[in-house]
């Protein structure tokens, strides 16, 4: 079996996703996603990985990821060159499946849960939203919000209201006035459904040390989830000195890429949870490395996940199949859009994602979507 061509579709409501399908000389095509600057990752696609790929066998796995890594490290291996390695990788995994007849999981190791919890990260869809939009719900009322989720059996929720207060001052300084309004939606929630709720903060790097250690010791008595990059986390050594003055737990990072940027933060102890995105560190298959450098240092992993449906298979499959994966993170105002694009459904239900034995990763684009006329498809073959 070799690999014959690279097609990548790009669509208007996932303005931030592009979808890779390789095709083999067998007939089978298998599937991948990457995410953001989608006109980098499509390029990088065709001109970066296809002239290495196009005739190889895409079983040989490990051997391609190491041939293409290679090459983007010679000019830096951060970019939109990994990022079209990551939905490469999955790509491959998704042809070995359907090859040998296993879902993915299976070939990763098997189950270790029958299920995989899911949290809501409570953001909007582009202009492709139903009713009131979660990122506008949890600055309006976070405590029917967390109301809402429980109602549809999702136990923990992530939220950012702390953002907007950063910009006077680009992160430098944060007034206890504003702290305590940004505040706000926290007891909302706690005064609707007490702890019933988990509550995870996402603090998308805005803050400079000081201002996150404030932060963070305001944020102890609504006992959180877990305080996500509230700092930059290109030098590993201030999330350590963050994480020895704190007491909330820290987590770390979807921005860092490959096992090698994640070692410092390891070694240093700079976090207590662990979050990798497969679209961009470098697929499953660096995934399951990152896994179990963290398994090594006790340290628990979840999935950045604000993809398509790819992206969240992928991700199922990974979180169910690894020992200290906790869960994974959706966006229900985007997995509500998947019935319009998909074959089946995405499986999730009371809180949880469920997967089944469908070879490879189980997700397949409806007919109508390739036929669409604001589909950008860009194909580059032998």
């Amino acid at each position: 079996m070799k690999i014959t061509k690279l097609e990548t579709l790009r669509l208007p409501e996932f303005p931030l996703s592009v979808f890779l399908f390789v095709h083999t000389d067998e007939g089978l095509v298998g599937l991948g996603e990457s995410t953001n600057q989608a006109g980098s990752i499509e390029a990088a696609i065709h001109t970066f990985c296809a002239p290495t790929v196009l005739g190889s066998d895409p079983t040989r796995i490990e051997h391609i990821w190491n041939a293409l890594y290679r090459t983007a490290n010679y000019q830096g291996c951060a970019g939109a060159e990994l990022r079209a390695l990551s939905a490469l990788d999955m790509a491959l995994w998704d042809i070995l499946g359907k090859a040998t007849g296993q879902p993915v999981y299976r070939l990763l190791g098997g189950k270790v849960r029958d299920c995989v919890p899911i949290y809501n990260t409570c953001g909007s869809h582009g202009g492709y939203k139903t009713g009131r939009a979660d990122d506008e719900w949890f600055m309006q009322d976070a405590g029917s919000l967390a109301q809402d989720l429980l109602a549809n059996g999702i136990h923990a929720m992530k939220i950012w209201p702390l953002d907007g207060l950063s910009a006077p001052m680009q992160g430098q300084h944060l007034r206890l006035t504003d702290l305590k309004r940004g505040l706000a939606p926290f007891r909302s929630i706690r005064d609707a459904v007490g702890d019933e709720m988990e509550i995870a903060v996402e603090c998308h790097s805005c803050w400079n040390l000081p201002t996150a250690i404030r932060i963070a010791e305001a944020l102890e008595e609504f006992n959180i989830k877990w305080l996500e990059d509230p700092i930059l986390v290109d030098d590993p050594e201030n999330l350590c000195a963050l994480r020895s003055k704190v007491s909330v737990p820290i987590l770390a990072s979807e921005r860092l890429f490959t096992r090698q940027q994640y070692l410092p933060l390891f070694s240093g102890r700079g976090a207590d949870i662990v979050m990798v995105d497969l679209s961009w560190t470098g697929g499953l298959t660096e995934g399951k490395k990152i896994a179990s450098l963290a398994d090594a240092y006790r340290l628990p992993i979840t999935t950045h996940n604000c993809g398509g449906p790819v992206l969240t298979k992928a991700c199922a499959h990974f979180n169910i199949s690894t020992i200290n994966a906790i869960e994974q993170e959706t966006v229900r105002a985007i997995y509500r859009t998947f019935p319009d694009l998909i074959t089946t459904d995405i499986g999730i239900a009371n809180g949880c994602l469920y997967l089944d034995d469908t070879p490879g990763l189980g997700v397949a684009f409806q007919d109508k979507v390739f036929a669409r006329p604001d589909a950008l498809r860009r194909v580059t073959s032998l």
